[in-house]
């Protein structure tokens, strides 16, 4: 063999020797990449009104779950949360048929919402069917209520008439979600009924819960919130940046729905954290802290 055929066999063999190495390296990454465990997810649901009258109230709780999901993920904590958001457009009847929908992912270990009584109380049903841990953002009665697995966060409604006694002249009012509306009441369920019924006979609605401070309410009735003491609950130590982020977040301050909707997402997430496989229990809904019903407005006193 020639020098040069030798040399140029020489060059080829390096040449083929470093291709192959290549590919072992190559290999070898892909293989160490399918021992790399895949980041977990787990889901959290949540069911409002992102369309219709309560809009803005769907989009006041919205970028408060937001805003604490993103702050999860960005700090590096696992596991990763991922929401799923489904609009019931305010109605009862579409709101019933949302839990179904988000059972189907296997993924989503909890569900925020209705924030809505009349949208809560309708859902129930179908939110117990899923078996999937539910944190409520609207009022509820107990008698509703059959799972140990339905937190109602936003309180119920014995709790209101209760709250409300003492500045009713110690009369224990019924607090209801449904027409018709016979006698004086505490009303906790949807806004358009708040309103009407407010316009036309006023002395049938003697206090109010959160559905009072919807915004859609204050464009049908301007002067309700002014001339009914109504209450929502209102989370404690929320922590001292978070109006300045949910308005950066939101363009506007945070009511008393996205501070509630905020710190049940931050109850929820570290439920969800802590709980073996990210399957929460009923002892750990039950060792939540439920907001305490704060007044908002108490034209009687004033």
């Amino acid at each position: 063999m020639s020098r040069r055929t030798s040399k140029q066999y020489s060059v080829k063999s390096a040449r083929s020797t470093y291709i192959l190495l290549s590919l072992l390296a190559v290999a070898a990454l892909l293989a160490g990449c399918k021992n790399v465990r895949t980041p977990e997810v787990v889901k959290i649901g949540l069911i409002a009104p992102f369309e219709g009258p309560s809009r803005p109230l769907g989009y006041d709780t919205l970028y408060a779950v937001k805003l604490r999901i993103n702050q999860w993920n960005e700090s590096g904590a696992t596991p990763k949360i991922e929401l799923v958001a489904l609009n019931d457009n305010g109605d009862a009847g579409l709101a019933s048929q949302l839990p179904a929908q988000l059972a189907q992912d296997p993924d989503i270990r909890l569900i925020l919402g209705p924030p809505q009584g009349h949208t809560a109380m309708t859902a129930l049903p179908a939110l117990e069917e899923t078996g999937i841990p539910t944190i409520l953002l609207a009022p509820v009665s107990q008698a509703n209520i059959s799972s140990s697995l339905i937190l109602p966060y936003a309180g119920l409604g014995i709790a209101y008439s209760e709250f409300f006694a003492p500045h009713l002249g110690g009369l224990l009012y019924p607090a209801i979600w449904y027409r018709p509306i016979s006698e004086p009441v505490i009303w906790l369920g949807d806004p358009l009924t708040l309103a009407e019924t407010y316009a036309t006979q006023p002395e049938l609605i003697v206090a109010a819960g959160p559905v009072a401070g919807e915004e859609v309410v204050q464009g049908w009735a301007p002067d309700l919130g002014l001339r009914i003491p109504w209450a929502a609950p209102m989370p404690q130590h929320l922590p001292d940046d978070f109006p300045a982020a949910y308005e950066a977040l939101a363009g506007k301050s945070p009511n008393a729905a996205a501070s509630l909707a905020y710190a049940a997402t931050d109850a929820a997430i570290r439920l969800l954290t802590e709980a073996p496989a990210y399957h929460p229990s009923p002892e750990g809904l039950r060792a939540i802290s439920t907001p305490p019903i704060t007044l908002v407005n108490d034209p009687l006193r004033q």
